[in-house]
C-alpha cells in the first residue's frame, strides 16, 4: 500500500494471491476517493469478507 504522508490517503494497492478478488473493491474506493486511512477504519461492510471478519475479532481481542 502506498500512502500519501501529506493527506495520509491511499495512492495505490498491490494486491498478489489468489483471494485478492475480495479486496480490489474496497481498495478502489480507497484510491478513488482519497480516503484517509484513520476514515479507513470506520467503514464497515454490508457482507463481511473473511479478511473483514479476521480484523474484526483482531480488534475485538485488542480491546480486553
Amino acid at each position: 500500500m502506498l500512502l500519501d504522508p501529506n493527506r495520509g490517503a491511499v495512492l495505490g494497492v498491490t494486491f498478489a494471491d489468489p483471494g485478492v478478488t475480495e479486496l480490489v473493491q474496497s481498495a478502489t474506493f480507497a484510491v478513488a476517493g482519497a480516503i484517509p486511512v484513520p476514515r479507513l477504519w470506520q467503514a464497515v461492510p454490508v457482507f463481511p469478507t473473511l479478511g473483514e471478519v479476521r480484523l474484526g475479532l483482531l480488534e475485538a481481542y485488542r480491546g480486553r
